[in-house]
């Protein structure tokens, strides 16, 4: 029983900072943080109309490879009065959205010609695919594409052609 409990508070413990990871801007990693940097001063730029925007969360897992990068992050306009014109990092004492406004979705990847692309975008745009081909400019990437066995066709697939 003791290990039991053990493994359990572990497994708790492991959620607990998992959980923190993905909507604590001080707890991500300095790469990620760079990429939601340029989320956040783009943000501000289309939607800040004289409020602050804050990082709310992860929207998914970032990947900051050299050949392959998706940082997307879900932000809020604050109550917080903007500091400055040009101001837009981080405020710890800025984390409560204002009324009646709607959370922004934010990408940061690299496209097929080797740019970076910053898109944000309402999260009801986003969701109800109006920023699909905007945003499919993307580099796809799906794990395993690069596998030996992702392009050994399978042996059943010769049966079929027969």
């Amino acid at each position: 029983m003791d290990g039991a409990l053990k493994a359990l508070l572990l497994a708790a413990l492991i959620l607990l900072v998992s959980a923190q990871t993905s909507n604590n801007y001080r707890s991500l990693s300095g790469v990620v943080t760079k990429h939601v940097d340029k989320a956040l001063k783009k943000a501000n730029q289309d939607f800040g109309a004289g409020h602050h925007i804050a990082f709310h969360s992860l929207i998914d897992t970032p990947v900051t490879r050299e050949s392959y990068l998706k940082v997307n992050v879900l932000l809020m306009v604050t109550t917080c009065k903007k500091a400055s014109k040009d101001a837009y990092g981080h405020r710890d004492e800025c984390n409560k959205q204002k009324e009646k406004t709607p959370m922004i979705d934010c990408l940061v990847c690299k496209t097929n010609n080797g740019n970076e692309l910053v898109d944000c975008a309402r999260k009801i745009d986003v969701s109800s695919q109006k920023r699909t081909e905007f945003r499919g400019k993307c580099i796809n990437h799906h794990t395993g594409e690069f596998s030996i066995f992702a392009r050994l066709p399978f042996s059943g697939d010769n049966e079929k052609q027969s």
